[in-house]
């Protein structure tokens, strides 16, 4: 019987699939388009947001995953289960997972994602901390005695930890990640300028003139509905008109990893100091957050190279040796 080893970064707004001997292989939105009156899932993934803001009487769009928990384990495991078909490996083979889940998760939400992989088909699997899994995937320089200052910031669920190869030494979970800029351009730009905007717009905004720099002039038409007149309308945003909203949000998360980092012994915090802050997640693919960053922590900043697809190739990276993989995994029932 064939055999697959994957690692999967299942967070709230994407999934992401590494498959090992061949890399990364998915990444798909975590939804599904779903039939009310069968309870049958329609669509998945890519083609399940695009219907978001248009569907028929009838159809529902479901996100099964909401800050890093499940929340529709049928609906996470149609999704799970079709995503594993599109990489070739369904039911049909033996297929061994290393899931990432969010710093400090309870048994009840690791039982959550055991229900799932089961009903999804595969056939064993592991669970990591992402913190760890993100440290890997940069390449860091992790060990028992070297600790990494990692701040992941996933769609629905940010992880800050200072680790090593031994263990966390502090971390937290907090459920703020980039679906919070999402919703806080919504109500942005229907306070500022009367304009009622959709998820998929405010998540073209984010991404085509989110930055860090508030004097960063670039700007984006966007369209939705007038909310004086109740008709279609356009308009041009600048970067600048969305900094403050941007700004906020990266602001709250330096203050949680800032409060992490005080509670630390003097000799790790050195170390932390000489090695810097390590960054990952789609929430940090905005632009200037790098410098924004070194200024307030007063350290070195590294931003991933691909910043959303970190995680999933750490648990690759793990998945690879089995060393690291027996002190990166969670010890579950």
């Amino acid at each position: 019987m064939a055999k697959n080893k994957l690692s999967i970064d299942m967070d709230s707004l994407n999934t992401k699939i590494y498959k090992s001997g061949y890399g990364m292989v998915l990444c798909e939105p975590t939804v599904a388009s779903v039939d009310e009156s069968k309870g049958e899932v329609k669509f998945i993934g890519q083609e399940a947001k695009k219907l978001i803001g248009k569907t028929s009487k009838g159809t529902k769009i479901v996100l099964p995953v909401f800050e890093g928990e499940i929340v529709n384990e049928s609906v996470c495991a149609s999704v799970l289960e079709g995503f594993l078909k599109k990489v070739e490996a369904d039911k049909s083979m033996l297929t061994t997972a290393l899931f990432a889940v969010p710093c400090g998760v309870t048994p009840e939400m690791i039982d959550k994602y055991k229900k799932v992989a089961k009903k999804a088909g595969l056939s064993k699997v592991y669970f990591a901390e992402s913190p760890f899994l993100s440290a890997l995937g940069q390449r860091a320089p992790l060990s028992e005695s070297a600790p990494c200052f990692v701040i992941d910031m996933a769609g629905g669920v940010t992880n800050v930890a200072i680790l090593s190869l031994n263990g966390i030494i502090a971390g937290v979970s907090v459920n703020i990640g980039s679906n919070k800029i999402t919703s806080k351009i919504i109500d942005f730009v229907s306070e500022k300028f009367s304009l009622q905007i959709g998820l998929l717009t405010a998540e073209k905004l984010q991404k085509e003139i989110g930055s860090l720099d508030e004097f960063d002039e670039l700007t984006t038409i966007v369209n939705g509905r007038d909310l004086n007149t109740g008709t279609p309308k356009s308009l041009v945003i600048k970067a600048s008109d969305i900094f403050g909203v941007v700004k906020s949000v990266f602001d709250t998360i330096a203050d949680i990893a800032l409060s992490v980092l005080k509670k630390i012994p003097p000799e790790v915090s050195a170390e932390i100091r000489h090695s810097g802050v390590y960054l990952s997640g789609c929430g940090c693919e905005i632009y200037g957050l790098e410098n924004y960053y070194k200024e307030i922590f007063k350290m070195n900043v590294t931003v991933a190279e691909s910043p959303s697809m970190m995680v999933a190739l750490g648990g690759g990276i793990a998945l690879g040796d089995n060393e690291i993989l027996k002190k990166v995994i969670l010890k579950t029932k």
